[in-house]
């Protein structure tokens, strides 16, 4: 009975619990859009075994399977197996049009559906070579700097051994070139004739308007040896072939265009990522805010500077930009992250202004702008802990006591109690008396003299701090230094404190907090600061005759 009460639990668990952890279905594709009579790679990939295997003759509709090929892989991660399970499938399009793959079940989980472009075949004629070499690019006319996706595919009849692809020969042309990933392969059908497609594709930015002209392009491929001596093939024949030269319209920059940066792309956006609570801010600490500006059909390097504007009351320090291309068969995807600190003087609400970015998009041939909307910081002062005095407890006459309240009771069974009391109340006493003795021969510490010692304690550790030249222990040691030498008077941050001491220590607290916000790499030096905060306090040691007898020198 237990047993079936265990198993049934067990399997509460699995429905509860694990099967909806289960990761769900991830489907790829080599490439998209796809063209008529051309392979593609269509991937399925789950992370546990399923419990029947998928049926995919649904897709037979629409494509032709060429291939259908399952691989698992195992994998230990910090002592863990992580186990994945793949389809890799060679499907064909029969005919021009958008389909979508439907949902494809595996056990008790499925794929999402999927939607494949077929576009027509970018062959003029049929080939009359065994050996094809294109060069295609997906616009004939583009503006300066604007994105042009060039396409090499060697198409061969044959089967072949090796082959090699010449460069593009750009050392005369003012054009910036980028690779777009890792050279492909497929099958396509021309006339009821199978080819095998070896493709790469490349990324060009015309610098300059103007005709543009891409010279041909030379490859070699090396063919089978029908010797039966040569099992590595070496010794096939050699065939050299060129492309056709590929000619591009660059028109200037349109006069419609009134950004004071030119950037033509897809899409453009703005984002910003600031800590997880906003609701907490501190004044005088900082707060990191991450502007990050996105653009598709550009470089990274393309990208402009992102302009902040001056926030009054609040400090802004830049760090310095990251800036990340990526690649895929759609070109450039570059992205340019700034990361600035943000350290308001006082309590209060600051407001943010928007950031605006104009750009041309060249889908629509229309000017757009991207905006980061402008928002409100609510800025709170330090948190001041009140001292709560505690509350007398009321005291009992002998009256009050209840008479039924028992007096002590011993239970002869159990002395070691009472010795253990009895031990415990000499300890006591001991210590009582010892302190009574140590008050009697130490004289006591005035307030003043407190003072005095946690200043010269913190001098101490602000000095160690400049002479290091370490800005963060300095700037932590600076306001402890600053809230003793200010005493009895309440200092909760670095900009209370500039208010009190004045402008000069305004500007060493504004250079110390460049070298730590700011990110550009900048050596900060410590000694203007320790000799200033030496004069300040002879200063207000000179302002306290009353204890300038017992105020402690500065450099202990």
């Amino acid at each position: 009975m237990v047993s079936l009460w265990r198993l049934l639990a067990l399997l509460l668990l699995w429905f509860v619990v694990v099967a909806p952890l289960a990761a769900a279905v991830e489907v790829s594709i080599d490439r998209n859009p796809v063209q008529v009579n051309e392979s593609f790679q269509l991937v399925f990939s789950l992370d546990q075994s399923p419990g029947r295997d998928p049926d995919f003759s649904v897709l037979q509709q629409d494509f032709m399977v060429l291939g259908n090929n399952r691989s698992n892989s195992i994998s230990i991660i910090n002592g863990e197996y992580q186990r994945s399970v793949k389809w890799t499938l060679q499907l064909m399009a029969k005919q021009i049009g958008k389909y979508t793959i439907p949902a494809i079940r595996f056990g008790d989980v499925h794929s999402e559906p999927f939607e494949v472009s077929v576009q027509p075949s970018s062959l003029a004629s049929v080939p009359h070579d065994q050996q094809v070499l294109e060069l295609m690019v997906d616009r004939s006319e583009v503006h300066v700097q604007e994105q042009v996706i060039l396409t090499m595919r060697l198409l061969s009849a044959t089967d072949i051994a090796a082959y090699q692809f010449g460069k593009i020969p750009a050392q005369d042309l003012n054009v910036v070139i980028e690779p777009l990933g890792d050279l492909r392969q497929y099958q396509t059908r021309i006339a009821d004739r199978s080819y095998l497609v070896l493709e790469q594709q490349f990324a060009l930015f015309p610098q300059q308007s103007g005709q543009l002209e891409i010279p041909p392009v030379l490859a070699e491929v090396r063919l089978p040896s029908r010797s039966r001596i040569d099992p590595f093939n070496n010794g096939g024949d050699i065939r050299r072939f060129r492309s056709q030269p590929v000619i591009i319209d660059v028109k200037p920059i349109p006069q419609e265009f009134s950004g004071d940066y030119w950037l033509p792309a897809d899409h453009v956006e703005l984002r910003e990522q600031w800590p997880a609570d906003l609701t907490g801010l501190v004044a005088g600490e900082p707060v990191t805010r991450s502007i990050t500006l996105i653009a598709d059909g550009l470089t990274a390097a393309q990208l402009p500077e992102i302009e902040l504007q001056a926030i009054d009351g609040v400090k802004q320090y830049p760090d310095q930009p990251v800036l990340q291309d990526s690649r895929n068969s759609k070109g450039m995807h570059a992205q340019r992250v700034q990361k600035v600190a943000l350290i308001p003087a006082a309590p209060g609400v600051y407001r943010i202004p928007e950031i605006s970015v104009n750009w041309w998009n060249r889908a629509t041939a229309q000017l757009e702008t991207t905006i980061l909307p402008a928002r409100e910081l609510v800025v709170g002062a330090g948190v001041e802990v009140a001292e709560v005095a505690p509350t007398p407890l009321p005291l009992l006459s002998t009256d009050q006591v209840p008479q039924s309240m028992p007096a002590a009771v011993v239970v002869e069974g159990n002395r070691f109690w009472l010795w253990l009391s009895l031990l415990l109340a000499c300890g006591w006493a001991t210590t009582a008396i010892y302190w009574w003795f140590a008050t009697r021969r130490n004289k006591p510490v005035s307030a003043r003299e407190s003072e005095v010692v946690g200043l010269r304690e913190t001098s101490r550790v602000l000095r160690k701090a400049c002479e290091n030249d370490d800005s963060a222990a300095a700037r932590a040691a600076l306001l402890a230094w600053g809230q003793c030498l200010m005493m009895p008077r309440r200092v909760d941050n670095l900009g209370e404190l500039v208010d009190l001491l004045g402008d000069e220590l305004g500007q060493q607290v504004e250079a110390l907090n460049h070298s730590r916000y700011a990110g550009q790499g900048e050596a900060w030096e410590g000694r203007p600061l320790w000799a200033l905060c030496q004069r300040l306090q002879q200063q207000a040691g000179n302002t306290k005759n009353d204890v300038n007898a017992s105020l402690l020198p500065l450099n202990p």
